[in-house]
Protein backbone atom coordinates (compact mmCIF):
# COMPACT_ATOMS: atom_id res chain seq x y z
CA UNK A 1 0.00 0.00 0.00
CA UNK A 2 1.03 3.43 -1.44
CA UNK A 3 2.31 5.45 1.56
CA UNK A 4 0.05 9.02 1.60
CA UNK A 5 2.45 12.29 1.28
CA UNK A 6 2.17 14.75 3.85
CA UNK A 7 0.71 17.86 3.33
CA UNK A 8 2.86 20.90 4.27
CA UNK A 9 0.71 21.73 7.82
CA UNK A 10 1.45 17.72 8.32
CA UNK A 11 5.46 18.23 7.52
CA UNK A 12 5.08 20.82 10.05
CA UNK A 13 3.35 19.02 12.53
CA UNK A 14 5.73 15.65 12.18
CA UNK A 15 9.19 18.19 13.08
CA UNK A 16 8.70 17.15 16.72
CA UNK A 17 9.43 13.73 16.20
CA UNK A 18 12.65 14.35 13.80
CA UNK A 19 13.52 17.07 16.60
CA UNK A 20 13.57 14.21 18.94
CA UNK A 21 15.02 11.23 16.84
CA UNK A 22 18.01 14.18 16.09
CA UNK A 23 18.39 14.41 20.17
CA UNK A 24 18.66 10.16 20.39
CA UNK A 25 20.33 9.49 17.45
CA UNK A 26 23.42 11.75 17.71
CA UNK A 27 25.87 8.82 17.48
CA UNK A 28 24.84 7.74 14.21
CA UNK A 29 25.65 11.02 12.57
CA UNK A 30 27.89 13.59 14.26
CA UNK A 31 31.19 11.27 14.38
CA UNK A 32 32.93 12.86 10.80
CA UNK A 33 31.72 16.01 11.21
CA UNK A 34 32.90 16.76 15.36
CA UNK A 35 35.77 14.98 14.74
CA UNK A 36 36.91 17.06 11.78
CA UNK A 37 36.51 20.09 14.22
CA UNK A 38 38.27 18.55 16.81
CA UNK A 39 41.40 17.81 14.67
CA UNK A 40 41.48 20.72 12.84
CA UNK A 41 41.99 23.97 14.86
CA UNK A 42 38.93 25.77 12.07
CA UNK A 43 38.91 29.72 13.28
CA UNK A 44 36.99 31.14 10.31
CA UNK A 45 33.84 29.10 8.52
CA UNK A 46 31.56 29.76 5.95
CA UNK A 47 28.22 28.51 5.93
CA UNK A 48 26.51 28.04 2.36
CA UNK A 49 23.34 27.35 0.94
CA UNK A 50 20.63 28.85 -1.49
CA UNK A 51 16.62 29.91 -0.74
CA UNK A 52 15.85 27.90 2.53
CA UNK A 53 19.34 26.72 3.12
CA UNK A 54 20.96 29.83 3.36
CA UNK A 55 18.72 31.02 5.45
CA UNK A 56 19.83 27.69 8.07
CA UNK A 57 23.45 29.41 7.59
CA UNK A 58 22.40 32.61 8.55
CA UNK A 59 21.16 30.76 11.91
CA UNK A 60 24.31 28.27 12.41
CA UNK A 61 26.47 30.57 11.76
CA UNK A 62 25.11 32.31 14.95
CA UNK A 63 25.05 29.20 16.69
CA UNK A 64 28.82 28.64 16.10
CA UNK A 65 29.67 32.16 16.72
CA UNK A 66 27.95 31.79 19.98
CA UNK A 67 29.70 28.64 20.84
CA UNK A 68 32.66 27.72 19.38
CA UNK A 69 34.01 31.54 19.02
CA UNK A 70 35.05 30.63 15.34
CA UNK A 71 34.68 33.63 12.70
CA UNK A 72 31.64 33.02 10.46
CA UNK A 73 30.50 33.93 7.59
CA UNK A 74 27.03 32.76 5.64
CA UNK A 75 26.70 34.27 2.15
CA UNK A 76 25.06 33.04 -1.20
CA UNK A 77 26.77 30.74 -2.94
CA UNK A 78 27.24 32.24 -5.95
CA UNK A 79 28.34 35.19 -4.79
CA UNK A 80 31.18 32.94 -2.76
CA UNK A 81 32.18 31.53 -6.05
CA UNK A 82 32.45 34.16 -8.47
CA UNK A 83 32.80 37.49 -6.03
CA UNK A 84 34.34 36.45 -2.59
CA UNK A 85 37.83 36.14 -1.02
CA UNK A 86 38.08 33.36 0.91
CA UNK A 87 41.06 34.88 3.06
CA UNK A 88 41.82 38.51 1.52
CA UNK A 89 43.59 39.61 4.86
CA UNK A 90 45.96 36.37 4.56
CA UNK A 91 45.08 36.45 8.51
CA UNK A 92 44.25 32.89 8.54
CA UNK A 93 45.94 29.70 7.31
CA UNK A 94 44.47 27.47 4.78
CA UNK A 95 44.08 24.73 7.15
CA UNK A 96 42.48 26.51 9.76
CA UNK A 97 39.75 27.90 7.64
CA UNK A 98 36.69 25.82 6.55
CA UNK A 99 33.63 25.88 4.40
CA UNK A 100 30.34 24.20 4.71
CA UNK A 101 27.75 23.18 2.25
CA UNK A 102 24.29 22.87 2.87
CA UNK A 103 21.52 21.35 0.42
CA UNK A 104 19.02 19.00 1.47
CA UNK A 105 19.07 16.72 -1.86
CA UNK A 106 22.60 17.84 -2.61
CA UNK A 107 22.45 18.34 -5.76
CA UNK A 108 21.77 22.55 -6.33
CA UNK A 109 24.04 23.77 -8.38
CA UNK A 110 25.10 27.38 -6.86
CA UNK A 111 26.18 25.41 -3.53
CA UNK A 112 28.21 22.70 -5.64
CA UNK A 113 29.79 25.23 -7.42
CA UNK A 114 30.65 26.64 -4.08
CA UNK A 115 31.86 23.65 -2.48
CA UNK A 116 34.04 22.50 -5.66
CA UNK A 117 35.71 26.33 -5.43
CA UNK A 118 37.15 26.03 -1.90
CA UNK A 119 38.35 22.71 -2.39
CA UNK A 120 39.75 23.13 -5.59
CA UNK A 121 41.97 26.07 -3.94
CA UNK A 122 42.82 23.86 -0.87
CA UNK A 123 40.56 24.85 1.85
CA UNK A 124 38.78 21.57 4.02
CA UNK A 125 34.93 21.39 2.92
CA UNK A 126 31.97 19.58 4.47
CA UNK A 127 28.50 18.85 2.41
CA UNK A 128 25.71 18.31 4.29
CA UNK A 129 22.89 16.76 3.06
CA UNK A 130 19.63 14.74 3.85
CA UNK A 131 20.13 12.99 0.49
CA UNK A 132 22.65 9.64 0.46
CA UNK A 133 24.90 9.63 -1.89
CA UNK A 134 24.70 12.89 -3.79
CA UNK A 135 27.05 15.48 -5.63
CA UNK A 136 27.78 17.40 -2.86
CA UNK A 137 28.65 14.71 -0.72
CA UNK A 138 30.95 13.59 -3.68
CA UNK A 139 32.98 16.80 -3.70
CA UNK A 140 33.70 17.46 -0.04
CA UNK A 141 36.44 16.12 2.04
CA UNK A 142 34.04 15.56 5.28
CA UNK A 143 30.52 14.54 5.24
CA UNK A 144 27.16 14.84 7.50
CA UNK A 145 24.24 13.41 6.97
CA UNK A 146 20.47 15.25 8.02
CA UNK A 147 18.15 12.98 9.36
CA UNK A 148 15.26 15.39 8.90
CA UNK A 149 14.33 12.41 6.27
CA UNK A 150 13.04 13.63 2.77
CA UNK A 151 10.14 16.36 2.48
CA UNK A 152 7.90 15.04 0.30
CA UNK A 153 7.08 19.25 -1.05
CA UNK A 154 8.92 21.80 -2.27
CA UNK A 155 7.96 24.16 1.01
CA UNK A 156 10.95 22.94 3.27
CA UNK A 157 10.02 23.46 7.05
CA UNK A 158 10.74 20.37 8.88
CA UNK A 159 14.14 20.09 7.13
CA UNK A 160 15.13 23.86 8.20
CA UNK A 161 13.86 23.27 11.61
CA UNK A 162 16.07 20.19 12.15
CA UNK A 163 19.07 21.16 10.55
CA UNK A 164 19.05 24.23 12.88
CA UNK A 165 18.71 21.81 16.02
CA UNK A 166 21.01 18.88 14.55
CA UNK A 167 23.93 21.61 14.64
CA UNK A 168 23.72 23.37 17.23
CA UNK A 169 23.83 19.44 19.10
CA UNK A 170 27.04 19.16 16.97
CA UNK A 171 28.41 22.61 18.10
CA UNK A 172 27.97 21.68 21.84
CA UNK A 173 29.23 17.80 21.28
CA UNK A 174 31.98 19.94 19.62
CA UNK A 175 32.54 22.86 22.76
CA UNK A 176 32.57 19.90 24.78
CA UNK A 177 35.12 17.94 22.97
CA UNK A 178 37.17 20.73 22.89
CA UNK A 179 37.08 22.14 26.24
CA UNK A 180 35.15 25.44 25.16
CA UNK A 181 32.31 24.78 28.06
CA UNK A 182 32.24 22.85 31.13
CA UNK A 183 30.42 19.63 31.87
CA UNK A 184 28.05 21.53 33.54
CA UNK A 185 27.39 24.19 30.69
CA UNK A 186 27.26 21.18 28.31
CA UNK A 187 24.27 19.26 30.56
CA UNK A 188 22.35 22.31 30.45
CA UNK A 189 23.02 23.23 26.78
CA UNK A 190 21.77 19.65 26.31
CA UNK A 191 18.94 19.70 28.34
CA UNK A 192 17.78 23.12 26.49
CA UNK A 193 17.60 21.05 23.56
CA UNK A 194 15.93 18.19 25.01
CA UNK A 195 13.29 20.75 26.97
CA UNK A 196 12.79 22.48 23.03
CA UNK A 197 12.13 19.33 21.53
CA UNK A 198 9.69 18.04 24.18
CA UNK A 199 8.38 21.44 24.46
CA UNK A 200 7.74 21.96 20.46
CA UNK A 201 4.02 20.25 19.78
CA UNK A 202 2.67 22.65 22.26
CA UNK A 203 4.47 25.54 19.88
CA UNK A 204 2.97 24.17 16.72
CA UNK A 205 -0.46 24.28 18.74
CA UNK A 206 -0.68 27.39 19.76
CA UNK A 207 0.48 28.40 16.52
CA UNK A 208 -2.45 26.63 14.97
CA UNK A 209 -4.57 28.45 17.36
CA UNK A 210 -3.41 31.73 16.62
CA UNK A 211 -4.36 31.02 13.17
CA UNK A 212 -7.65 29.70 13.40
CA UNK A 213 -8.27 32.97 15.92
CA UNK A 214 -7.30 35.42 13.13
CA UNK A 215 -8.54 33.64 9.83
CA UNK A 216 -10.69 35.17 8.89
CA UNK A 217 -8.42 38.60 8.69
CA UNK A 218 -5.20 36.67 7.64
CA UNK A 219 -7.86 35.98 4.55
CA UNK A 220 -8.07 39.57 3.81
CA UNK A 221 -4.02 39.93 3.52
CA UNK A 222 -2.62 41.20 0.48
CA UNK A 223 0.76 42.21 1.70
CA UNK A 224 2.79 42.11 4.38
CA UNK A 225 6.33 42.52 6.18
CA UNK A 226 7.97 40.63 8.75
CA UNK A 227 10.93 41.83 11.20
CA UNK A 228 12.91 40.19 13.23
CA UNK A 229 16.50 41.00 15.02
CA UNK A 230 19.49 39.47 16.49
CA UNK A 231 19.81 35.84 16.11
CA UNK A 232 15.73 36.05 14.61
CA UNK A 233 16.44 38.11 11.58
CA UNK A 234 17.16 35.34 9.53
CA UNK A 235 14.00 33.62 11.18
CA UNK A 236 12.01 37.00 9.45
CA UNK A 237 14.07 35.72 6.35
CA UNK A 238 12.34 32.20 6.33
CA UNK A 239 9.13 33.33 6.78
CA UNK A 240 9.16 35.60 4.01
CA UNK A 241 10.16 33.13 1.79
CA UNK A 242 7.66 30.65 3.12
CA UNK A 243 4.78 33.47 2.24
CA UNK A 244 6.70 33.36 -1.60
CA UNK A 245 6.91 29.79 -2.04
CA UNK A 246 2.84 29.10 -0.71
CA UNK A 247 0.70 32.02 -0.89
CA UNK A 248 2.42 33.94 -2.88
CA UNK A 249 1.49 37.56 -2.15
CA UNK A 250 3.75 40.59 -1.94
CA UNK A 251 5.86 40.34 1.67
CA UNK A 252 8.87 41.65 2.72
CA UNK A 253 11.27 40.71 5.25
CA UNK A 254 13.48 42.99 7.69
CA UNK A 255 15.82 43.87 10.66
CA UNK A 256 13.38 45.28 12.66
CA UNK A 257 15.42 48.95 12.80
CA UNK A 258 15.74 48.63 9.07
CA UNK A 259 12.58 48.89 8.50
CA UNK A 260 12.13 51.84 9.66
CA UNK A 261 14.46 53.08 6.98
CA UNK A 262 13.29 53.26 3.08
CA UNK A 263 9.84 51.29 3.14
CA UNK A 264 7.74 53.25 4.41
CA UNK A 265 5.87 55.31 1.70
CA UNK A 266 5.08 51.56 -0.14
CA UNK A 267 2.82 51.23 3.77
CA UNK A 268 -0.54 51.43 4.14
CA UNK A 269 -3.52 50.46 5.78
CA UNK A 270 -3.71 47.39 3.91
CA UNK A 271 -0.34 45.99 4.96
CA UNK A 272 0.06 43.37 7.76
CA UNK A 273 3.28 43.78 10.10
CA UNK A 274 4.45 40.85 11.78
CA UNK A 275 6.88 41.35 14.65
CA UNK A 276 9.16 38.78 16.16
CA UNK A 277 9.53 39.67 19.57
CA UNK A 278 12.65 37.75 20.90
CA UNK A 279 15.11 37.93 23.58
CA UNK A 280 17.15 40.88 24.05
CA UNK A 281 16.58 44.36 26.74
CA UNK A 282 17.06 47.17 24.19
CA UNK A 283 15.44 45.75 20.95
CA UNK A 284 12.41 44.21 22.96
CA UNK A 285 11.83 47.84 24.27
CA UNK A 286 12.55 48.98 21.06
CA UNK A 287 9.83 46.87 19.59
CA UNK A 288 7.05 48.27 22.11
CA UNK A 289 7.63 51.76 20.68
CA UNK A 290 7.32 50.63 17.05
CA UNK A 291 4.21 48.62 17.40
CA UNK A 292 1.71 51.47 18.63
CA UNK A 293 3.64 53.43 16.35
CA UNK A 294 2.64 51.43 13.38
CA UNK A 295 -0.34 51.00 14.43
CA UNK A 296 -1.49 54.53 14.73
CA UNK A 297 0.25 55.82 11.20
CA UNK A 298 -0.33 53.20 9.27
CA UNK A 299 -2.27 49.88 9.56
CA UNK A 300 -4.16 48.12 12.27
CA UNK A 301 -2.94 44.76 10.74
CA UNK A 302 -0.08 44.36 13.24
CA UNK A 303 0.97 40.77 14.61
CA UNK A 304 3.25 40.11 17.35
CA UNK A 305 4.46 36.60 18.08
CA UNK A 306 6.40 36.22 21.49
CA UNK A 307 7.22 34.36 24.47
CA UNK A 308 8.81 37.24 26.30
CA UNK A 309 7.36 39.62 29.26
CA UNK A 310 6.88 42.59 28.76
CA UNK A 311 4.93 43.02 25.55
CA UNK A 312 1.44 44.00 25.62
CA UNK A 313 -0.83 41.12 23.84
CA UNK A 314 -3.71 41.62 21.91
CA UNK A 315 -6.33 38.54 20.52
CA UNK A 316 -3.98 39.22 17.17
CA UNK A 317 -0.87 38.52 18.92
CA UNK A 318 0.86 35.27 19.74
CA UNK A 319 2.07 34.59 23.01
CA UNK A 320 3.84 31.09 23.51
CA UNK A 321 3.35 29.54 27.00
CA UNK A 322 6.67 28.07 26.81
CA UNK A 323 10.37 29.61 25.80
CA UNK A 324 13.88 28.55 25.17
CA UNK A 325 16.99 29.62 25.09
CA UNK A 326 17.48 32.98 22.30
CA UNK A 327 20.44 30.47 20.95
CA UNK A 328 17.59 27.93 20.11
CA UNK A 329 14.68 30.19 20.04
CA UNK A 330 14.98 30.79 15.69
CA UNK A 331 13.39 27.50 15.96
CA UNK A 332 10.42 28.25 17.62
CA UNK A 333 10.16 31.32 15.89
CA UNK A 334 9.79 30.27 12.40
CA UNK A 335 6.74 27.96 13.43
CA UNK A 336 3.77 30.41 13.43
CA UNK A 337 5.00 31.44 9.82
CA UNK A 338 5.44 27.62 8.79
CA UNK A 339 1.74 27.18 10.25
CA UNK A 340 0.52 30.49 8.76
CA UNK A 341 1.81 29.66 5.59
CA UNK A 342 0.33 26.08 5.42
CA UNK A 343 -3.02 26.18 6.81
CA UNK A 344 -3.93 29.99 4.39
CA UNK A 345 -2.93 28.00 1.58
CA UNK A 346 -5.28 25.31 2.50
CA UNK A 347 -8.21 27.98 3.02
CA UNK A 348 -7.94 29.90 -0.04
CA UNK A 349 -7.43 26.33 -2.11
CA UNK A 350 -3.44 26.36 -2.61
CA UNK A 351 -2.45 22.81 -2.77
CA UNK A 352 1.29 22.83 -1.84
CA UNK A 353 2.08 19.46 -2.47
CA UNK A 354 1.90 20.56 -6.11
CA UNK A 355 4.45 22.67 -7.87
CA UNK A 356 4.18 25.13 -10.06
CA UNK A 357 7.41 24.69 -11.34
CA UNK A 358 7.92 21.68 -13.36
CA UNK A 359 11.43 22.37 -14.60
CA UNK A 360 14.35 22.73 -12.02
CA UNK A 361 17.63 21.80 -14.30
CA UNK A 362 18.89 25.23 -14.24
CA UNK A 363 18.88 25.40 -10.11
CA UNK A 364 19.50 21.93 -9.22
CA UNK A 365 20.93 18.36 -10.80
CA UNK A 366 24.63 19.28 -10.80
CA UNK A 367 26.21 16.26 -13.02
CA UNK A 368 27.87 13.06 -10.79
CA UNK A 369 31.29 12.42 -11.61
CA UNK A 370 32.06 15.95 -13.41
CA UNK A 371 33.18 18.87 -11.49
CA UNK A 372 33.64 21.66 -14.02
CA UNK A 373 30.90 24.51 -13.81
CA UNK A 374 27.62 24.29 -15.13
CA UNK A 375 25.70 26.06 -17.51
CA UNK A 376 22.22 25.88 -18.35
CA UNK A 377 22.76 24.58 -21.77
CA UNK A 378 24.41 21.64 -19.62
CA UNK A 379 21.77 20.68 -17.52
CA UNK A 380 18.76 20.53 -19.94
Amino acid sequence: MERKKLSMIGHVKDTPRVLRKAYDIRNEYMHDFVEAFVNHDFKKVYFLGSGTSHHVSLVIRNIFVDILHVEGVACEPTIFTYHESINPSQAFKKEEICVIGFSQHGDSISTCNAVKKARDEGYFTIGVTEQLNSVLEELSDCYCHLVCEEEEIGPETRGYTETIFQFYIQAIEIARAKGLISEEQYKQMNQDALDLAENLPTIINESIDWYNRNKEEFLQMTKSSIAGYGVNFPTALEARLKFFETYSRPCTGYEMEEQMHGPMRAYNKDNYIFMIASEGKEELARLCELIPYYKDVFTEHVFVVTCEEGVEITDRDLKFSVKTTDILSPIIYVIPFQVLSALICEDVGIDTKVSPIKKRYVSSHYPSQRHGNVTDAETK
